[in-house]
């Protein structure tokens, strides 16, 4: 398994057991079943932009990466090509 792989598997692991044990205390918590709905949508809408953040930095990375990979190709190509 690469580590990016391993990375995106971990960040998923680690997003569902937040929410997961999030949703289990909220549960075991002694509310009404409004303010429960309501945290929980608020727990869910935390969790997604936190995910949607990640995301981003993940992708922002990938893309640095890849770019400075294109320029060493580009390079190897053109010191191939003028010798």
């Amino acid at each position: 398994m690469s580590r990016t792989t391993f990375m995106v598997a971990m960040t998923g692991v680690v997003l569902v057991a937040g929410a997961a044990g999030c949703a289990l205390g909220l549960l075991a918590a002694p509310a009404s079943g409004k303010e429960l709905r309501r945290r929980l949508a608020w727990r869910a809408e935390e969790e997604l932009r936190g995910a949607s953040r990640a995301g981003r930095a993940f992708v922002g990375r990938a893309v640095t990466r890849a770019t400075e990979e294109l320029a060493r190709q580009q390079a190897r190509f053109h010191e191939t090509t003028a010798g």
